[in-house]
């Protein structure tokens, strides 16, 4: 029996890398409807995170005056009027248990709007993005940025932006420390050097993780480190509004001028406000956080068009379903021009 020559074996193929480096995401700017109401819950969310403790209330002499408080050294929680003590805890459990139901209730009625609008995680990126574009320029400017030599420019800008998102996550991590503590004294310390060990550390963790979580890992929080995505799919149904790509009226794609096509004429505006960077056209993704500013751009390019909004829009499987079978025996090309 002759000998195997080792050119002749076949190599074994690669084994599959189950890692994949980031690709950065450089959202654009967008406004509209969706936006604008973005923007509104943005300011009543971090206006009630920074301004609850600072609120007084009158309890009494020997008790403390903060509306907001949750008392470690006393073993009770004060939340206004209501004063709770470890063996009244089943009210808190209550109070959790039906803020629960609510989720998940809200989440069967209209996707991920807790992930869309009022998840911390949302709230802070929404907020360092805004700072990013204040100080760096919208997506082309930053991509230009990011790709350009390091110049003194380029550091001043970098450097300028650093120090506003550590201003902000300093601010984030001493206001959740006024939530155990008298919100005046606890400031008082912190900014004198007299505060203990323990609230410094918890001042620097709550502020090195807003750091980290709003300005570095952003989009991938929701996609890699967040267990929702992965479970809130039970809670949905046909019936569920989710923003949704209408392909019945989009496709197929082309130039706007062109004969026989659909109304999306493929300009990624969608992608490119997306804060996550996925294209709501290929359907429901788990990366999709339900914000609808997809919709705000591609209504913005269908005006400029002359064409009806809704291309993009939240909406039910259902009702998709529905106008995928009235419409099929039409031309995709009227279907756009006459889609609602």
């Amino acid at each position: 029996m002759g000998r195997i020559d080792p050119a002749d074996r076949t190599a074994p193929p690669p084994e599959p890398s189950l890692y994949a480096s980031r690709q950065k995401v450089y959202p654009r700017a967008v406004q509209g409807r969706v936006r604008r109401a973005k923007w509104a819950i943005l300011a009543l969310c971090l206006a009630l995170y920074y301004l609850v403790p600072w609120l007084r209330w009158e309890r009494g002499p020997g008790m403390p005056d903060q509306a907001v408080l949750a008392d470690i050294a006393n073993a009770r929680l004060f939340l206004f009027w209501i004063e709770i003590w470890p063996q009244e805890i089943y009210f808190l459990t209550g109070l959790l248990v039906l803020g629960a139901i609510g989720l998940f209730a809200a989440t069967a009625l209209f996707g991920r709007v807790w992930c869309g609008f009022t998840c911390p995680q949302t709230v802070w990126t929404d907020l360092f993005m805004w700072v990013e574009r204040k100080i760096e320029g919208d997506r082309n400017a930053r991509m230009k940025l990011d790709a350009a030599p390091w110049s003194r420019a380029k550091l001043a800008r970098k450097a300028a932006k650093h120090a506003a998102w550590l201003a902000i996550a300093a601010a984030t991590g001493g206001a959740w420390i006024m939530y155990f503590q008298d919100a005046p004294t606890v400031t008082r310390e912190i900014l004198t050097g007299g505060a203990s060990l323990e609230t410094y550390f918890f001042f620097g963790l709550f502020t090195a993780t807003t750091y980290v979580l709003a300005g570095w890992a952003r989009e991938q929080v929701c996609t890699y480190m967040c267990p929702w995505p992965r479970f809130q799919a039970a809670m949905l149904d046909e019936n569920s509004l989710v923003v949704s790509y209408r392909a019945r009226r989009g496709e197929p794609r082309g130039k706007a001028k062109a004969e026989g096509i659909g109304d999306c004429v493929d300009c990624r505006a969608c992608v490119h406000v997306c804060p996550t960077g996925i294209d709501i056209r290929d359907g429901q993704q788990l990366e999709c956080i339900g914000c609808g500013l997809c919709i705000d751009a591609c209504d913005d390019v269908m005006r400029k068009l002359g064409r009806p909004n809704g291309l993009v829009a939240f909406e039910t499987l259902a009702n998709l379903a529905a106008s995928e079978a009235a419409t099929a025996g039409r031309h995709p090309a009227r279907c756009g021009r006459s889609a609602a």
